[in-house]
C-alpha cells in the first residue's frame, strides 16, 4: 500500500478556499430577506417560534442563534467563518442552534443549491472546518431558503483511530461505521498512527476518500492498490458497491473508481 502523505499544517486549506468561494456565490444578498423573516417571527409571538438573537460580525454579516446556543457561541462561530473567508462583510447570514437535535448550523442559500452534489460537498467542507468552533463533532449542516425552510441536512462527525488517524463521516454514515472502517484500515496497516485522514460518506452511495501524494491518481498500480484496500474493508461499512475517491493533499478530488 502506498504510504499516505504526512499531515500538512493545514491539509484542507485549498479545498476550503474553493468551497468557501462556491458557497459565497449561493449565500450573498439574502440577508435582507432573513432579517425580515426574523422580525416577522418576533412580531408574531407564535408559541413554537424560538427566541432568536443575533451577533453581527464586522458590519454586515450575521449569526442568528437560538435554543441553547449563546451569544458567545455565535460570536466564536462568526469569527471562525470570518477566518475561513466565508464572512467577508458582504451580508451573509448563518443560523446556529443547540438543543435536543444537537448542534445545527444552517446556511441560507439560493434556490436549488441543495440539489447540487458539488455545492452540498462545499458546505460539508465548511462544516468540517467550523466544527471545533461550535463545540466539536458531531454537528449537522442544513441548507435552507430565505424562509428558513430546510431543504437538505447533512450530519458530520469524526472518529479517531489510535491517537492521530481519523475518519470523517458524512450523510447517513454513523460513528459506528467510521470506527469499523478505521479498525479495518488499521488491520490492513493503512492506518499506522501517522495522522492520516479518510472520509466516509453514505448518501445515495457509499464512498471512501483517501488523501494521496500529488499525481498518484495517474498511476494505475496505486489506484489498483486502493481498490484492493477498499474491497478488503468493504464489509466494515456494509459491503459493496463502494466508490473510491483519491484526493490531493489539499483534499481536492482527482480520481474516482467504482468497486463492485
Amino acid at each position: 500500500m502506498p504510504e499516505p502523505p504526512r499531515r500538512q499544517p493545514d491539509p484542507a486549506a485549498g479545498r476550503a478556499r474553493k468551497a468557501v468561494a462556491n458557497a459565497l456565490a449561493l449565500g450573498v444578498g439574502l440577508t435582507l430577506l432573513v432579517m425580515m423573516l426574523v422580525w416577522g417571527l418576533r412580531q408574531s409571538g407564535h408559541a413554537k417560534s424560538p427566541n432568536i438573537s443575533k451577533v453581527v460580525v464586522g458590519t454586515n454579516d450575521m449569526v442568528y442563534y437560538s435554543h441553547a446556543a449563546t451569544e458567545e457561541d455565535a460570536g466564536v462561530l462568526g469569527q471562525a467563518l470570518k477566518t475561513i473567508g466565508y464572512f467577508q462583510d458582504r451580508g451573509v447570514s448563518v443560523f446556529l442552534s443547540k438543543g435536543k437535535n444537537g448542534t445545527v448550523v444552517s446556511f441560507v442559500v439560493q434556490e436549488g443549491a441543495w440539489d447540487l452534489p458539488d455545492r452540498v460537498s462545499d458546505y460539508e467542507e465548511i462544516g468540517r472546518r467550523i466544527a471545533t468552533a461550535v463545540g466539536g463533532f458531531p454537528i449537522k449542516v442544513r441548507l435552507i431558503d430565505s424562509a428558513q425552510l430546510v431543504h437538505r441536512e447533512v450530519a458530520l462527525g469524526k472518529a479517531m483511530v489510535g491517537a492521530r488517524d481519523e475518519v470523517y463521516y458524512f450523510d447517513s454514515a454513523t460513528k459506528a461505521d467510521a470506527e469499523a472502517l478505521g479498525a479495518a484500515l488499521k488491520a490492513a496497516e493503512y492506518f499506522t498512527d501517522q495522522g492520516t485522514s479518510v472520509e466516509l460518506s453514505k448518501g445515495g452511495r457509499t464512498a471512501i476518500s483517501f488523501v494521496v501524494n500529488d499525481g498518484a491518481w495517474e498511476r494505475p498500480e496505486i489506484v489498483g492498490a486502493f481498490v484492493r484496500l477498499v474491497r478488503r474493508a468493504a464489509a466494515s461499512v456494509g459491503g459493496l458497491p463502494i466508490t473510491v475517491r483519491l484526493l490531493d493533499p489539499n483534499m481536492e478530488p482527482h480520481r474516482e473508481a467504482a468497486v463492485r
